[in-house]
């Protein structure tokens, strides 16, 4: 007789409340008969086999394969603890709490499982209980640099920036080249306003991604005398990113530099119409020639921005002429406060981390819904790809406005940045439509979570980056609710200035 090759999660489950009150579980014995092993013996070697599984990215057979171990010594912490860990790999943090929890009941002290479960409980924001797990493992390893730094890590994710600073500190006293802890120190820093500091550690960036920076035999620009040099940026990051940091393009321009820069695809068309860009290019694009070069988001730290000294004059982004007036004409017959809305975020990331990051800002367009209580505004669509869907579900007394196939004629962006100079507001979550309405010059509320990113700093409701912006942000992590009466609520005393200014 051979053993059966899975075992359910509820099976496994059913026989955990259970185990811990017999020698061996009954289900065992045929394969005890059959095999000659011990229970321990067996199991060791169904853990081998999982190892094999697991170290061959097979992860439901490598389950499979502890699940069996488990069954045969359901003591095994370490079964317990590798099916948390590939749990977590599998992005099912539930099932990880679970099988984690079961081995802190036989080793209270076990330190990778409490590692593991304090990872997991983070993962699904339950950030109360991760920094209780962390507060206990940092008592058992006061010098461990890496469960310092996931403290500190879930103390600022937790908007306990300042209390994280410290251990961020001391973890990199203990391990100087840590570079997830400088570059989550930068993001505690800049989210303080401490741009010095800030700036510097955010160079940390590339290696705490296990990226490289483009290297050129050029030097890397170092904020020194630019006037009549040939300077090569290039983007990084998301599209909002470059939306939101473009605008040093300009001041490079400004001392007198030819400036080239090398655009993600979405945004070249839109970009040529910066003046203060001589040359545009894409990754696919040959680099002209060049005296120094330097990484988008390095620009702040080469310019020496202080909270003080952001450049935050608008617009540094400009939308083509002839197409705002024809969205102009397009409009002219709404009377009402025309608002622009953006719900969904990206939610293609292959990164399971940056879904999660994704679905935490964005929300489901019916939340919006009060929005359309306020008399005397109507609501437009600027959502593409991700989240139009949405739309079909939309109460009967919320109607938004929809555009058919913009951005496909002109290039992207291209009809939104001219049907966004003709709103008056942009009501949107933290996505690249906020950057790109700010850059323009049309006022934007933005809808944050809790915690935001670090860009949006604390207890603030503006920023130094857009002065058109308003800041909305979430009092508890995931409730939208009160943010949303804060919106309505200003949304009504918008209106009411409107119609004061006609």
């Amino acid at each position: 007789m051979q053993p059966k090759s899975h075992y359910s999660m509820t099976l496994l489950l059913y026989m955990s409340t259970t185990i811990f009150s017999m020698d061996i579980p009954t289900t065992m014995p045929f394969l005890l008969n059959e095999t000659s092993l011990s229970r321990s013996s067996l199991a060791q070697r169904f853990i081998r086999d999982g190892r094999r599984e697991q170290r061959g990215g097979n992860y439901e057979q490598a389950l499979e394969k502890l699940h069996l171990a488990l069954l045969a010594d359901p003591y095994a912490i370490d079964s317990w603890h590798r099916c948390g860990e590939i749990a977590l790999k599998i992005d099912r943090p539930h099932d990880a709490i679970t099988y984690l929890e079961y081995a802190i009941t036989i080793d209270p002290n076990h330190t990778q499982a409490l590692f593991a479960l304090a990872n997991a409980y983070h993962e699904i924001g339950n950030l109360t209980k991760a920094i209780s797990l962390y507060q206990q493992l940092y008592d058992q390893h006061p010098n461990h640099p890496v469960i310092i730094y996931n403290y500190a890590y879930v103390l600022k994710k937790h908007d306990q920036v300042s209390q994280a600073i410290p251990h961020y500190l001391k973890s990199l006293a203990l391990k100087p080249d840590y570079a997830e802890a400088h570059f989550g120190l930068s993001l505690a820093y800049l989210t303080l306003g401490d741009f010095k500091n800030g700036w510097r550690e955010y160079e940390w960036r590339w290696a705490a991604y296990r990226e490289q920076p483009k290297i050129f035999h050029q030097p890397v620009w170092d904020g020194s005398e630019i006037n009549g040099k040939r300077i090569f940026v290039y983007a990084e990051q998301g599209l909002g990113d470059t939306f939101q940091f473009m605008r040093y393009l300009k001041l490079l321009k400004d001392r007198g530099a030819y400036v080239i820069f090398q655009t993600q695809k979405p945004l070249k068309t839109l970009l040529t119409l910066c003046p203060y860009i001589d040359v545009l290019i894409t990754e696919d694009s040959e680099i002209p020639p060049f005296d120094t070069y330097c990484a988008l988001m390095s620009l702040p730290y080469a310019f020496g921005t202080h909270l003080e000294t952001v450049p935050a004059e608008i617009p540094y982004l400009y939308a083509r002429e002839p197409l705002v007036n024809h969205w102009k004409e397009y409009l002219a017959s709404d009377n009402a406060i025309k608002i622009g809305i953006c719900w969904q975020g990206n939610a293609s990331y292959t990164n399971q981390a940056l879904r999660r990051v994704v679905a935490a800002k964005s929300l489901p367009v019916t939340t919006l819904a009060p929005l359309a209580q306020v008399p005397g505004v109507h609501f437009y669509s600027l959502q593409k790809i991700n989240g139009e869907e949405q739309l079909a579900q939309l109460p009967q007394d919320f109607q938004v406005t929809t555009f058919d196939n913009i951005d496909e004629e002109h290039g992207r962006f291209m009809d939104t940045a001219a049907i966004i100079k003709n709103l008056d507001l942009v009501i949107t979550v933290d996505t690249s439509i906020a950057h790109c309405a700010a850059a323009l010059g049309t006022p934007v509320w933005i809808l944050l979570p809790k915690p935001a990113d670090w860009r949006w700093m604390l207890e603030r409701t503006d920023t130094p980056w857009y002065p058109t912006m308003r800041l909305f942000k979430q009092k508890e992590p995931g409730n939208w609710q009160r943010v949303i009466d804060d919106v309505q609520q200003a949304l009504k005393e918008f209106v009411a200035h409107k119609k004061e200014q006609q």
